[in-house]
This record gives C-alpha cells, sequence and structure tokens, in this order.
C-alpha cells in the first residue's frame, strides 16, 4: 500500500492479508495526498523514465507507463526502480530494494506447475469474509486444513470458508498466502472490489500490455495468455527470494 495521506508518504503491507482499501480511501481520485493500493504498471515512485511513474497516476495513455522510457523493458531491466519493491516498504526491512514483484512465469509456476507435497497449489476462499485465493506453500500437508476444490480455476470463493482465527493459527502459520480481490481501477474509474482480483507481473507484452493474474467467482485467467494494458491499476504482491 501507499500511504499518500501521510505527512511524509511512505510505502506498507497490508496489515493483514485480507486487507484492501476499496474506493473509500480515494481510488477513485486523481489526488496525490490519498492511499492506494491499487497502481498502473512500474508506478513505483522513481522517476526511472516513464511519463507515468507516480502511484496516483490517472493517464490511460499506455505509453506513458513504458519503463525507464522504454516500450519493450520488464519491470526488473535497467536500474530496477520501476517495480515497487524496490521502495523501502516501512513494515518489511524498511530498505531499499528488498522485494520485487513476480514475473509471470514465476506466477505461472506458483499457481501451476510446482511440485507440492500435497498436490495442492491454490483454493478459492473467503477469508474473515473477504473473497480471493489462497495459495499453499510446496511443504504443505493437506491434513493441515481440509480445503475443497483445490487447484480448481472453476470453484466459487464459497467453495471454503476460513475464519480469521482459522487463517491466523492454522493457515498463515503454516505458511499459506492470500490473495483478496481487491478490484481494479481505469483511471479515476474503480469496481470491482471484493468480486474480483487482479495482480501485476514484473513482465511486458508488446508496447502497450504487461502479464497479470485475474480470478473471479468461478474463473482464474491463463496466466501466460492474459495481459492488460499497462494503463490499468492493479493490485500488487511482493515476493523475496528464500533464504
Amino acid at each position: 500500500q501507499y500511504i499518500g495521506s501521510a505527512a511524509t508518504p511512505y510505502w506498507k503491507f497490508a496489515d493483514h492479508q485480507w486487507d484492501y482499501l476499496g474506493t473509500t480511501t480515494g481510488q477513485n481520485s486523481s489526488d496525490e495526498n490519498v492511499d492506494r493500493d491499487l497502481f498502473g504498471w512500474g508506478t513505483s515512485g522513481y522517476n526511472h523514465g516513464a511519463v507515468c511513474y507516480q502511484p496516483w497516476s490517472t493517464s490511460m495513455s499506455y505509453s506513458d507507463y513504458w519503463v525507464y522510457g522504454q516500450s519493450n523493458y520488464h519491470l526488473y531491466d535497467g536500474n530496477g526502480q520501476a517495480d515497487w519493491g524496490y521502495n523501502a516498504i516501512s513494515n518489511g526491512g524498511n530498505m531499499e530494494g528488498q522485494w520485487r514483484t513476480l514475473t509471470i512465469d514465476e506466477w505461472e509456476y506458483v499457481f501451476n506447475t510446482r511440485s507440492t507435497t500435497s498436490g495442492i497449489h491454490y483454493a478459492k476462499a473467503t477469508v474473515n469474509n473477504v473473497n480471493g485465493v489462497v495459495l499453499l506453500p510446496d511443504n504443505w500437508a493437506a491434513s493441515t486444513y481440509a480445503l475443497n476444490s483445490a487447484n480448481n480455476s472453476g470453484a466459487n470463493f464459497t467453495t471454503n470458508t476460513i475464519t480469521a482465527e482459522d487463517w491466523a493459527n492454522t493457515l498463515e502459520a503454516n505458511g499459506a498466502v492470500f490473495l483478496p480481490a481487491s478490484g481494479v481501477r481505469e483511471g479515476t474509474s474503480a469496481y470491482f472490489f471484493g468480486s474480483y482480483g487482479y495482480y501485476w507481473s514484473a513482465t511486458y507484452n508488446g508496447d502497450g500490455y504487461a502479464y497479470y493474474v485475474m480470478f473471479n467467482n468461478g474463473l482464474l485467467n491463463s496466466l501466460n495468455n492474459d495481459f492488460l494494458y499497462r494503463s490499468y491499476c492493479l493490485s500488487v504482491r511482493l515476493v523475496r527470494n528464500a533464504e
């Protein structure tokens, strides 16, 4: 999340994995001094060469989001500053360059192609009454928590109902990750909160597009075949290399 309402704006991870800001905090505004968690591609706040590099950018022209000023660069090219993870994340080490955005190949790996102890990669669910997708770690044991319709892209969110207590004490404690259905922004129009999740990858596609992950009630997109205009504003989930 970009906390623009602070006297000195900063970046932070949401307090809970199911948290998202929605429209009430200014997602549908072009103002600078509001909080945001939906971003045009490469809007890290660093002036890396794009016309639109600020988190509050609302231009609908995809060429304004050419990272490092180039149409054929990924977020991790150049000096890496186009990636949101290059920022110091206040509750994630608070140092530049510690985090990064997954490539589309990494998203594909996490959702579909990796080997896991249980055979489970993900499951649609509601966590603390928030719709989304649960990602399970490689060493997840199926007996840890019963999940219905695992690895089923067509499942509904209501297939699994997980309380905040079960999430904290059992799933998150054993390495599970939750991606909430946190909506999308297009310019100053924001919508689909609670019903669609859109997450950027670090990988561009052609002059105007970048790859992304999308899911809703009954659908998970085909990852390597799906891309959006870079001017769309999506959620971001950062990662670090395992040690």
